[in-house]
């Protein structure tokens, strides 16, 4: 709830929609961009989102987050383990056959060869 602004046409109105203030101070502080990328993706600069991190850390505290016990290795979740590593190695050589096959086909080098520049 807001606070009732005593006079007329004292105080500052908020540029900022708390939503967005919002959305800005989660996407940084959940996601893996820096300060200054979350900026230049919503148009404001890096000072900006820390002090919308501010704002949402005072007015939004989060519930302590809940400590959850790491998954115990069953047998059954070792072999589900096991058989999606092996799917996984078999998809990576299927597209390395397929790699090969396309470079042989089209005279083209695709795999980057090691001491290339980038």
């Amino acid at each position: 709830m807001e606070k009732p602004r005593k006079g007329k046409g004292k105080g500052r109105t908020p540029l900022f929609e708390d939503s967005f203030k919002i959305a800005v101070a989660r996407e940084y502080i959940l996601g893996d961009y820096s300060a200054s990328q979350v900026g230049k993706k919503y148009n404001l600069n890096s000072g900006n989102v820390f002090y919308f991190v501010k704002w949402y850390n005072k007015h939004h505290p989060d519930p302590a987050p809940e400590t959850s016990s790491p998954a115990e290795l069953t047998p059954s979740n070792t072999a589900k383990l096991e058989e999606e590593l092996a799917l996984a190695k078999l998809k990576i050589t299927a597209l390395e056959m397929l790699i090969r096959n396309a470079e042989r086909e089209m005279g083209v080098d695709i795999v980057k060869k090691p001491g290339t520049k980038q």
